[in-house]
């Protein structure tokens, strides 16, 4: 709930930056790059967390969505299950 407080915060710092911006007031233009990067860590930090908590709730579940599975490279998702390997003829 912090976290959305202070992208609030920010979000409107930025809007009012815009502003000033449109008018003509250069004084506060270069602080418009560090509250955009302000925003984006707090976003980062945000979804990070949520995805932790998504990862503990479906840590010994059956089934998982796509986006929290284990990353693998193609070869490793091609690979023979240890089922399949057993079976192979020689």
């Amino acid at each position: 709930q912090e976290l959305l407080d202070k992208l609030e915060d920010y979000k409107k710092e930025l809007s009012g930056l815009r502003i000033s911006k449109a008018i003509g007031n250069s004084a506060k233009n270069s602080k418009i790059c560090s509250v955009r990067k302000n925003i984006a860590r707090v976003l980062t930090v945000y979804n990070q967390r949520r995805k932790m908590e998504l990862r503990k709730k479906y840590k010994n579940k059956k089934f998982k969505p796509y986006n929290l599975r284990k990353k693998l490279t193609k070869a490793n998702r091609l690979e023979l299950t240890p089922k399949q390997k057993v079976a192979m003829t020689l």
